[in-house]
């Protein structure tokens, strides 16, 4: 049954007398002093109480967002904060968004490959290399793969290396069974004092095998006119020099006299996880004509992205990210480092922060250190071992280190545009202004 007219009516009037009620000045301060009051009337616990149920439902809401983001992605991203770039988890520096691309462009799968891509890589390898030497270069799926594949020699002349030379490699092993043990490729010469030419007087063709894994330089030998040859083993180093005489390189080791140097394609170098093999042409040839080297060969993707990083490096070295790390000033680190800090301090979940001025590494390791950053921190409710464990498993994942029960987070090898997000990650509160914020690279 319809409504009578007059029933309208009169709705209609009380809704507009309502509305202009609604809208006087005194009706709205009458609605806000009666509010304050409930509010005022609240005990001082339940509201204390309904702010922690605030808080911990945030609290839980960003944990399972976390968990869904980690359970569902592939890749973890990952802020190295450990100060060793070398992190058995990772570099957490990128490649070169080119390097990237050219990588892609051949997985796609709707470009050429085969030879004419592979002589194409191989003409641009040859152009990287250091001039005066008939050299050579192919890359290996990863650095072990190098290594075995530089044991296909053996073939052509037995691998010596001098027990004073046996040393460990960054991975753990022993220099002598790097290459290889199923097969006793390597043989092993002298005692552990001094090593003399003479120690090698048993063979009449040889090449010999030394690395430098941090300790000290590695220092070739004088072999007269013998026919003998020496491959260095680099597990940290550059092809081209660099204004870093600390760190070694692929082409200082050749100019002074080396015939092979194997080494990694990633890490300081700038490349994706493959080995580099570079050295005298004809030797290099007999390790591609193995039958072996099919099965340790890089792909054409991975060697497109190498050329691609040797490339960049070329044109200049702040192209490639990890570089750019390693070049970053002690003044930019210092900037950071307080900026950083004092976020932290306002946190209510920090407890302590200060700054310090320890070196980072390149290895956990060796020689190769550079000048660095840390924040040394202390939570009120964790332990430095839960903390850091926690920080591991958030994503982004966070790999910072413990020490005296403080946790320490090195600036060195984090990406400044990353600052805002290891800030949010340690407990500190996000800036207002992260989205417009350029990161400042010196």
């Amino acid at each position: 049954m319809p409504l009578p007219p007059w029933t309208i009516e009169m709705i209609r009037r009380g809704i507009t007398d309502v509305a202009r009620k609604a809208s006087e000045p005194e009706t709205l301060e009458k609605l806000k002093t009666q509010a304050t009051e409930i509010l005022q009337d609240l005990p001082q616990t339940a509201a204390r109480s309904i702010d922690a149920v605030m808080r911990t439902a945030e609290a839980g809401k960003k944990s399972v967002e976390r968990w869904s983001r980690k359970q569902t992605a592939i890749a973890i991203p990952m802020i190295n904060a450990s100060g060793v770039l070398m992190h058995p988890a990772g570099t957490g520096a990128p490649l070169s968004d080119i390097a990237i691309q050219a990588g892609y462009e051949l997985l796609r799968g709707d470009c050429i490959s085969g030879d004419s891509t592979g002589t194409r890589l191989h003409r641009k390898l040859e152009r990287l290399l250091p001039a005066g030497g008939d050299y050579g270069v192919a890359i290996a799926s990863n650095f072990p793969a190098a290594l075995t594949a530089f044991s296909q020699l053996v073939e052509q002349r037995p691998l010596v290396v001098h027990r004073s030379h046996a040393v460990r490699l960054p991975n753990g092993l022993p220099l002598p069974d790097a290459f290889g043990t199923l097969l006793p490729v390597i043989q092993e010469v002298g005692g552990v004092g001094e090593v003399s030419a003479s120690d090698y007087d048993a063979f009449e063709s040889f090449c010999t095998i030394m690395a430098d894994v941090g300790d000290q330089r590695v220092q070739l030998m004088d072999f007269g006119d013998r026919d003998a040859m020496q491959a260095v083993v680099l597990p940290v180093a550059t092809v081209a020099a660099t204004e870093h005489e600390n760190i070694p390189s692929a082409e200082s080791m050749l100019t002074q006299g080396a015939d092979f140097v194997l080494m990694p394609g990633d890490g300081i170098c700038g490349g994706p996880p493959c080995g580099l093999l570079i050295g005298r042409r004809e030797a290099l040839q007999v390790i591609i004509d193995s039958p072996a080297w099919p099965a340790l060969s890089a792909t054409e993707s991975v060697r497109a992205m190498m050329v691609v990083a040797l490339e960049t490096a070329a044109a200049g070295s702040d192209l490639i990210p990890v570089r750019a790390l390693l070049d970053t000033s002690e003044e930019n680190l210092e900037g950071r480092a307080h900026r950083m800090t004092a976020r932290l301090i306002a946190s209510p979940e920090i407890d302590k922060c200060r700054v310090t001025h320890d070196s980072a590494k390149l290895t956990s390791g060796g020689r190769w250190r550079v000048p660095s950053r840390q924040l040394r921190l202390k939570h009120k409710h964790h332990a430095a071992d839960a903390w850091a464990e926690t920080l591991h498993d958030d994503v982004p994942a966070v790999f910072a280190t413990v020490i005296d029960d403080e946790l320490v987070v090195d600036l060195r090898w984090v990406d400044a545009a990353n600052d805002n997000k290891l800030a949010i990650a340690l407990g500190g509160r996000p800036s207002p202004h992260a989205e417009d914020e350029e990161p400042q690279v010196e």
